[in-house]
């Protein structure tokens, strides 16, 4: 079996087309080996419980997702806010002046929160830290809590 570094070797030699469809690959089997019956949450659950269960699902589902940083801090008691950080996102080559959410619906019958969820690269990430690219209008890194792939 090949060691990491010789599939990442591998991997350089890949042109665009065999690379993505790689990842394509690499993430059916992420999901197939992470398939987990865990549970729904609990529909009065707290905020937070709900907001890492989400976390978790994310993770199994998008293999590119490196952190997601959850940020409860001046956010509605109704909202639940994520900023997923991932290197796969194709850059359509204009420089975003900021962030943008999507209302994802929940799938938790019952449930009393709304989900919005930005997506942004590493880079994007290092420039809404240093204030040169801005988040959601009223959302902030104040009080974040910050979930990684690997511990």
């Amino acid at each position: 079996m090949p060691t990491p570094s010789e599939l990442a070797q591998l991997a350089e030699r890949l042109d665009d087309m065999q690379w993505y469809d790689f990842l394509d690959e690499l993430d059916a089997v992420s999901r197939r080996r992470h398939r987990q019956t865990e549970p729904e949450p609990q529909a009065n659950g707290d905020r937070d419980s709900l907001a890492a269960w989400i976390a978790r699902k994310h993770f199994l589902a998008d293999s590119g997702i490196r952190e997601i940083w959850y940020l409860p801090e001046r956010t509605p008691t109704d909202e639940i806010r994520l900023l997923e950080v991932s290197d796969r996102q194709a850059a359509n080559g204009s420089t975003p002046t900021k962030v943008e959410a999507i209302d994802f619906a929940l799938d938790v019958q019952g449930c009393p929160y709304r989900l919005f969820v930005a997506d942004v690269t590493g880079d994007q990430l290092e420039a809404i830290r240093d204030n040169r690219l801005a988040l959601p209008m009223n959302w902030t890194l104040d009080g974040k809590t910050v979930w990684r792939r690997r511990p």
